[in-house]
């Protein structure tokens, strides 16, 4: 990401936990950032704008982190969901993303509301998506319902927790704690045949998931020309969807590559969401 538009992405977040969106001005912005109200308005067109720029990029962290704990590991084992749990859960409690949520909440802003949705949606195929890797197709009539209760359940154990103890809040044991009671949970459903929600999926059109190797290699380079500030991360995309062209990527090689890159510097959602579907695919091959 550009640097200028990350120094203001860094000082509204600081005014926005610290003094309140509402309470927050696009001067006050300005003045934190020690920007001028034109180079503002050269990356965002409104306060609005630039909150929904912190809320994406703070997704971004967690996807980059999330894929950094399944790197090398295989997609159906229940430790590395846990992991990945943890890791959201985490980084709510040290980026106070309740309190940017409220502020969405109680906004009146309908993009911002929107926007919202948007992102729970896709939290919500994320989970759905992630319960079919590890529990099969079998799984796949009860991964929405379970997705839901599974996002639910850590909300409200992480408030319960907050109201009845004064420890720091375990998140990796909450993490491994939810994912036992979805093993319980799956398994029930499949025996009794048994599902609240009827549909399948929240987005019938996930990004990448459909494509093969070749095609995810060929999304990556055209992004991978978009990198213009970060050379390194652009020759190691660019060497990945090389590979991943090839008739039969190396394994070992995409793996390794898979993990510099989810070590490496943020990367934006859209390489983070076509580089986890790589992880996935890889993990099959023989």
């Amino acid at each position: 990401m550009n640097s200028k538009k990350q120094n203001i992405i860094n000082a509204a977040y600081a005014l926005f936990i610290n003094k309140g969106y509402n309470a927050s001005s696009i001067q006050d912005i300005l003045d934190e950032a020690g920007v001028s109200k034109g180079t503002f308005y050269n990356y965002f067109t409104s306060k609005t704008e630039c909150l929904m720029a912190i809320m994406d990029s703070i997704g971004s962290e967690i996807r980059q982190k999330r894929m950094a704990a399944a790197a090398d590991k295989p997609i159906n084992d229940p430790q590395v969901l846990a992991d990945q749990l943890s890791i959201r859960i985490q980084l709510n409690q040290e980026k106070n993303l309740f309190s940017l949520y409220e502020s969405i909440f109680y906004s009146q802003d309908k993009e911002l509301k929107e926007f919202s949705k948007g992102t729970y949606l896709k939290e919500l195929d994320w989970l759905t998506s992630r319960i079919i890797d590890i529990f099969g197709k079998e799984a796949e009539p009860y991964a929405l319902d379970n997705a839901a209760i599974l996002h639910g359940s850590i909300q409200q154990l992480v408030h319960i927790w907050k109201l009845t103890s004064n420890e720091d809040l375990p998140t990796d044991r909450l993490a491994a704690f939810v994912v036992r009671r979805l093993e319980v949970s799956i398994a029930s459903q499949i025996a009794s045949g048994e599902r609240f929600i009827q549909a399948m999926e929240l987005s019938p059109e996930k990004m990448g998931e459909n494509l093969t190797l070749e095609e995810l290699g060929t999304q990556l380079d055209t992004y991978s020309r978009l990198l213009e500030e970060d050379e390194e991360t652009r020759q190691l995309i660019s060497f990945l969807a090389e590979e991943l062209h090839l008739e039969k990527p190396r394994k070992a090689v995409v793996q390794s590559v898979l993990g510099t890159l989810a070590n490496n510097v943020p990367h934006e959602a859209e390489i983070l969401i076509l580089l986890e579907q790589v992880w996935k695919k890889v993990a099959k091959l023989e």
